[in-house]
């Protein structure tokens, strides 16, 4: 499945509405898909939404007949994204390397 960050701009006049609308989305909005988050973010958009799908179809289907029509949504960005290396944490003997050299 291919994971998807999808930014909303928010009308502000229906935030707290829209944002209700939003959260009551189920974790399985449809077949294929799964929501995973959704985050006020600060700045240019107002909201982020994390979500799988299992083709490109279907995520463009969700976006634009489910999220882009929920009232209270003035633009949406949404960006195919892929698995990342996740960071790696620090090793013990490193932290001690570290803290020696201070």
């Amino acid at each position: 499945m291919t994971e998807y960050l999808v930014l909303l701009k928010l009308n502000p006049a229906k935030l707290v509405d829209t944002m209700d609308a939003l959260r009551d989305l189920p974790e399985k909005p449809g077949p294929g898909l799964d929501l995973h988050y959704l985050m006020n973010v600060f700045g240019t958009w107002d909201v982020a939404m994390w979500f799988d799908a299992e083709n490109p179809a279907k995520a463009v289907d969700f976006v634009h007949k489910k999220i882009a029509q929920t009232p209270g949504v003035v633009d949406v960005y949404a960006v195919p994204t892929f698995p990342n290396k996740k960071p790696q944490k620090e090793k013990p003997a490193e932290k001690t390397k570290a803290s020696e050299n201070e």
